[in-house]
């Protein structure tokens, strides 16, 4: 980190200027777990070694001067530390009672709506569009950390991308101390909030990534922090910028409705529901047709049916090249999901046994093939509960799937279903 003539007139601390990092990252997909241990080392002289595996950090001279701290620590010489990181997507943690699905709501509109006018969000799956996330584990694992949720997006600005990522946590230990090679500012606000900034770049394997970071600690002891990157989560092409100032950062991590005693107003929902993790093999689909086919199903006729958001908000899936959307049905105490899959490039079916019971499949004139299959939902309700399929696949390519898990038997049913999907303004002929 630069911090002008102080660092020319200093030499740089013995054994730091740079850092190599070995980085063991296990990566179990199915149980939803990824398990990270990173150990800095000291530079070696190897350059063939350093350019192929090393993380590189800019020179860090001391003693230093950091404006807005009274005293500065000497740079960390070795930091061994691991992680543990699950999927989930239930807000619902009793470990965090300051936390909730509503709550992550109002803090991610709270988040976007501060972001600058002429910055957009990239079109992405909901766990990349700068909607906060589920804090995982408990209190007892997350002790040395602390739980933290998590919003990330790809942000455009101008001709121009970068990254965003914002957490917000609640502080187990008190304010760090002002450290050499890991500040350049540390500003005190009129409310108590201190506000640490930094403005640096790292190397790994040789290519250098720019970032810009603010870490607020609020009064009501509340970790809020922000850091944009020159490297995109969801490249697009487009040149590489770090899209926001340090002073745009600090109005992020000081928002009010970012702290974790903020209340959340009556009647907010939860965040989207994330949707498609696996998704069938096809075309990207770009958000100027999503929009097209969201124009469509939010004139879709559902007055009767009780969703917690209206249809109309496709997303790109976690996986794959649909956009998808899953919204949630409060029904007789009891909460079912209704989710719609658009895909593109899709075979026709083939002809074959539809004799599985519950299921059936018919061709329609123009070659569309429809295909329907019902449940009993493994779910325990009395009355019992349906879980229903339909998927329409057009001589297009175009497949629309809706699928209504834990359904009760009078709502929404197949017929109904159908005539959604089969609204020819989904077709992309």
């Amino acid at each position: 980190m630069e911090n002008g003539d102080a660092n020319d007139a200093v030499p740089p601390f013995p054994g730091v200027s740079r850092w190599k990092v070995g980085l063991t990252c296990v990566a179990i997909v199915a149980a939803g777990y990824l398990v990270a241990w990173l150990v800095h080392e000291r530079e070696t002289s190897e350059p063939t070694a350093r350019a192929e595996n090393s993380y590189v950090t800019p020179p860090v001279a001391f003693p230093v001067q950091i404006p807005g701290c009274d005293v500065v620590k000497p740079p960390r010489e070795r930091q061994t530390f691991g992680m543990v990181h699950s999927v989930t997507y239930e807000y619902d943690n009793p470990s965090y009672p300051w936390f909730s699905g509503p709550k992550a709501d109002a803090m991610t509109q709270a988040l976007q709506d501060r972001l600058p006018g002429d910055v957009e969000i990239a079109f992405a799956p909901v766990t990349r569009s700068l909607v906060f996330q589920p804090i995982l584990g408990d209190a007892a694992q997350n002790k040395e950390f602390g739980g933290w949720t998590r919003a990330d997006a790809t942000l455009l600005r101008g001709d121009r991308e970068g990254a965003l990522s914002v957490t917000t946590r609640q502080a187990t230990k008190p304010i760090p101390s002002c450290v050499a090679g890991e500040l350049d500012e540390r500003r005190h606000l009129p409310d108590g909030t201190i506000v640490d900034t930094d403005d640096t770049w790292y190397e790994m394997k040789g290519v250098r990534t720019l970032t810009r970071e603010a870490t607020a600690y609020l009064p009501d002891g509340s970790v809020v922090h922000a850091n944009a990157t020159d490297q995109p989560a969801d490249g697009s092409g487009r040149p590489r910028a770090v899209p926001l100032t340090i002073d745009e950062l600090v109005a992020l991590v000081t928002d009010p409705e970012l702290r974790i005693s903020a209340p959340v107003p009556p009647g907010t929902p939860s965040p989207p529901e994330v949707c498609l993790p696996y998704s069938k093999p096809g075309a990207v689909i770009d958000q100027a047709q999503a929009r097209r086919w969201n124009a469509v199903l939010a004139r879709t006729p559902l007055d009767s049916v009780p969703l917690d958001r209206p249809l109309g908000a496709l997303r790109q899936g976690e996986r794959g090249g649909g956009v998808c959307q899953t919204v949630r049905v409060n029904t007789l105490g009891r909460q079912s999901r209704l989710s719609i899959v658009i895909s593109t490039e899709q075979p026709l079916p083939t002809e074959g046994d539809t004799s599985a019971y519950g299921s059936a499949r018919r061709r329609l004139p123009d070659g569309t093939v429809v295909e329907t299959h019902d449940e009993r939902s493994a779910a325990l309700a009395s009355p019992p509960r349906t879980d229903r399929t339909v998927t329409v696949t057009h001589p297009s390519g175009t497949q629309i799937a809706l699928s209504f898990a834990d359904a009760p038997a009078d709502l929404l049913p197949s017929a109904q279903l159908e005539e959604i999907a089969l609204n020819p303004g989904l077709d992309v002929s």
